[in-house]
């Protein structure tokens, strides 16, 4: 009996338990396997792999968050599993682009890791709001209407409450940078260049991104105070309560607040909720695609086994199964099409999504960059909400920024 060890990552028990009922499905095919699957906290995630890595012990298979995946691979973590790839006929075209681009050793075409499920934006939207206040359908198409609608819906009251122009969570560490980043690359900015050797992020393209999103922050239609909230309070808050008018509120499938079943299931608000895509800036229409890889790790002492487990989770049947019991999207595919055989109008806006959807760069020392930027931005929020915006100051410490970044680079290069 060949005994192997999983880590995932989580804040409750829920996932750990969907997990083993995916390995029990699997474990019918294999017989002398025994899967151990551990759950760790996110905030011991990253510590918990440098131990096991230093050690050369630990789980067999590993989730890897989309934007550590450069790193880990970088620092030898993660087993080379390109010839495995190649051999399943698991091949990039038949994944979103953006989670297959995140899945290779920085700068090599090189596979460490298999999208598992993916984190793709909309915008959300109450319908019967926009028709009383009579905002076209295109609204939301592109910066300029966005901004406008944006104004026109300031100081809508309901049953005589104001509600939020745009709820979305800004300085939660895991996705502050997952909400500023569709509008950098909407601007034409980026954060690395292609080669990967020098910081970006306070080019003029990508300050002008950071302007626009800091603009509906300072003028009212994403509230500071929602900038604190986690990303399930403002799915509440905006499905449930109708706290606000429009929302990014995270990934949602076919288990989510729009479906009767859910807990927080408001007809009031959910037939009268659609999605949209991302407004287009001057470079383009984004969407920050996230989410999770599985991977082999190096020190396994049964690659071949734990292969056959993360081919399983990128397959059609576990794929089509898993995800959506998250609030997740498949990175196949065929099985994302599938969430979306029903035109349901509230999937309108995710359903072409992920061909806009864009990974951070993969590159070695993004785990360090990201870090460093969380730390820049917080400060940046931080004077916002007292009142002290001024973007000179952002683009002094956006500077600093990359300076540091353009070290860390230099010393991975």
């Amino acid at each position: 009996m060949v005994k192997l060890n999983m880590w995932i990552w989580g804040a409750g028990t829920a996932a750990k338990q969907l997990v083993k009922q995916e390995v029990k499905t699997f474990l019918k095919q294999y017989l002398d396997l025994e899967i151990e699957v551990t759950l760790i906290p996110w905030r011991d995630a990253w510590g918990s792999i440098m131990k096991a890595s230093e050690e050369k012990k630990g789980p067999d298979i590993l989730q890897v968050g989309s934007t550590w995946n450069g790193t880990l691979a970088h620092l030898g973590v993660l087993k080379d599993i390109t010839q495995e790839v190649y051999d399943a006929g698991l091949t990039g075209d038949i994944f979103i682009p953006a989670a297959w681009g995140s899945c290779h050793f920085p700068g090599s075409e090189r596979v460490s890791s298999l999208p598992w499920f993916v984190d793709i934006r909309a915008i959300y939207y109450r319908t019967d709001i926009f028709g009383k206040l009579r905002i076209p359908t295109d609204g939301l198409d592109k910066w300029t209407s966005f901004e406008k609608t944006c104004k026109d819906i300031k100081g809508f009251r309901k049953d005589e409450k104001e509600l939020g122009v745009l709820g979305v969570s800004g300085q939660q560490e895991a996705l502050l940078l997952h909400n500023i980043a569709p509008w950098i690359w909407g601007a034409g900015g980026d954060f690395v260049t292609q080669d990967g050797k020098k910081a970006t992020f306070n080019s003029d393209e990508a300050l002008n991104g950071i302007a626009f999103y800091l603009r509906l922050i300072s003028n009212g239609y994403i509230s500071s105070s929602t900038l604190k909230l986690t990303t399930e309070e403002i799915a509440r808050g905006f499905f449930s309560r109708g706290d606000y008018v429009m929302s990014i509120p995270g990934p949602l499938s076919n288990s989510s607040p729009l479906d009767s079943s859910d807990t927080f299931y408001n007809p009031d608000i959910a037939e009268n909720c659609t999605s949209s895509l991302f407004p287009s800036g001057p470079g383009g229409r984004f969407v920050f695609c996230g989410g999770s890889n599985i991977a082999v790790t190096s020190f396994s002492q049964y690659p071949e086994q734990a292969w056959e487990l993360v081919k399983y989770l990128t397959l059609y049947e576990s794929q089509s199964r898993y995800p959506k019991t998250l609030n997740m999207f498949p990175g196949l595919l065929e099985s994302f099409d599938a969430i979306f055989m029903e035109d349901r109008p509230e999937w309108r806006g995710l359903k072409d999504s992920w061909k806009y959807g864009r990974a951070f760069p993969n590159v070695a020392a993004w785990g360090e960059i990201e870090s460093l930027l969380i730390a820049h931005f917080g400060k940046i929020f931080g004077r916002i909400q007292k009142g002290n915006y001024d973007f000179s100051l952002v683009k002094a410490d956006l500077d600093d920024a990359a300076d540091e970044a353009d070290n860390l680079l230099a010393k991975e290069g």
